[in-house]
């Protein structure tokens, strides 16, 4: 894959949620909000409920959408990118890492108590993109 363009880049580095999508074990789609960090590189981290419907999805086809997106009713301000992922669950240094990212970007988990359950790493393998860059660009499949 391409690295994606510096403003990429940082529109996926400052998403505050974004949506992943999977695929259940019955083949019907599930798609789920989630509080994304980013390595900046081709790495998004998320952690999710290890019983639920989308862990049971990853378990089954680990591959994922990713949706961040900001809606304007002036159209011509829309902004968006869709990456394709493949989703893996991560422990030790690469949690550990994760986790140090996700405090940072959220404090707000701190007073609720918040642990690691189900922590991915959402690897980059595709991405489409508009309103990020001048002009809509994408990889190809």
């Amino acid at each position: 894959m391409e690295p994606l363009p510096d403003a990429v880049r940082e529109f996926v580095r400052d998403a505050r949620v974004c949506r992943i999508a999977s695929v259940r074990v019955t083949g019907q789609p599930h798609v789920i909000p989630v509080c994304p960090v980013f390595d900046g590189e081709a790495t998004l981290y998320v952690d999710i409920g290890g019983r639920y419907t989308t862990a049971e999805g990853v378990r089954a086809n680990g591959r994922i959408a990713v949706l961040i997106d900001e809606y304007d009713d002036e159209w011509s301000r829309l902004k968006g990118v869709l990456l394709r992922c493949h989703a893996e669950p991560i422990e030790g240094e690469e949690k550990e890492r994760a986790w140090e990212m996700i405090r940072e970007k959220f404090p707000q988990y701190k007073p609720i108590g918040w642990e690691p359950r189900l922590t991915l790493a959402l690897r980059i393998y595709d991405w489409r993109q508009w309103g990020v860059t001048e002009r809509a660009q994408s990889q190809p499949e």
